[in-house]
């Protein structure tokens, strides 16, 4: 039998059961006792009816992703093949105060993480994305976010996928309280540090040999390698997918700008093709992402 647990945004959480039966609202597992059998309330979704070895393994990435990327779909691909999580939930971040750059909306972020996602895997592959961060106020800390998600869902067990060279940085993580949503942890990125497990993705350049790594940690690399695969991996970035559809001539926003005297000779995005999925690719230009703002808007009737 496999049954869901439905949650309050809609997202599913499938857990697999061998169940013997189940009679006047009595479950009884199998290697269950005669005796011995757990009862299920209809409706209630925090019952914990599987053994911990059956939990649902969910890794959280997190990010700004303005905008998502093919490299970004990479990695949470990557993981999934790994076999290290069951799930990957791409986790855009909210408003983020400390990056004044960071100017995209979280809705159009999250809009372009569904197309990407929706567009480039499969229904049953199990890459998603979280809208946890959508309804706060400011970017969630990573340790209120998994804390957060672990009450949410009891029934599942959350990891936490970050680049090899941010594990170095974790243990001085802040989680500033935010008045209403969340209350300042203290210690925060030493009690992130031990409490948490990691999957760490190796990048150029990471030095991990003279660090000491997290007390449960785990190479997305090196999971691959002992299945006899290797890690496909790639330096694209999020800012160069920025600058490719900004160019110093780009006419920006709204399509093509004959308006203002441009005759360009291909379209301003073009440069950004086969770096994001076509979905994403086709929001930016709908909507003019990332267009220089040193040129006037023009009115539309």
């Amino acid at each position: 039998m496999r049954f869901c647990l439905s949650t309050k945004r809609g997202a599913l959480l499938g857990c697999s059961a061998a169940v013997a039966f189940c009679h006047g609202g009595e479950m009884m597992m199998d290697g269950d006792s005669s005796e011995t059998h757990s009862t299920m309330v209809v409706g209630r979704s925090t019952e914990r009816l599987l053994p911990a070895s059956s939990r649902k393994r969910i890794a959280i990435y997190g990010g700004s992703f303005n905008p998502i990327t093919n490299a970004h779909l990479n990695v949470a691909a990557e993981i999934m093949h790994s076999k290290l999580a069951d799930e990957v939930w791409i986790t855009p971040c909210g408003h983020r105060p400390d990056k004044p750059a960071l100017k995209t909306s979280m809705v159009h972020r999250l809009v372009m993480c569904h197309l990407a996602v929706d567009t480039t895997f499969g229904s049953r592959f199990g890459v998603k994305v979280c809208d946890e961060e959508a309804d706060k106020p400011q970017a969630m800390p990573s340790i209120v976010l998994l804390r957060s998600l672990a009450e949410r869902y009891p029934e599942a067990d959350f990891l936490f996928a970050c680049g090899a060279d941010q594990i170095t940085e974790v243990k001085s993580w802040p989680a500033p309280a935010a008045p209403g949503y969340w209350k300042e942890v203290p210690n925060a990125g030493e009690q992130f540090f031990t409490e948490t497990h990691f999957l760490l993705i190796e990048r150029p350049g990471s030095e991990l040999e003279n660090f000491t790594l997290p007390p449960r940690c785990s190479l997305v690399s090196e999971a691959l390698k002992a299945r006899g695969s290797t890690m496909i991996e790639t330096q694209l970035s999020s800012t160069e997918v920025r600058k490719r559809v900004r160019p110093p001539d780009d006419i920006v926003r709204h399509g093509l700008r004959k308006e203002i005297g441009f005759t360009p000779s291909k379209a301003w995005y073009d440069e950004a093709e086969g770096l994001v999925p076509p979905s994403v690719l086709g929001h930016i230009v709908r909507y003019g992402l990332y267009a220089r703002e040193d040129v006037p808007e023009i009115s539309h009737p």
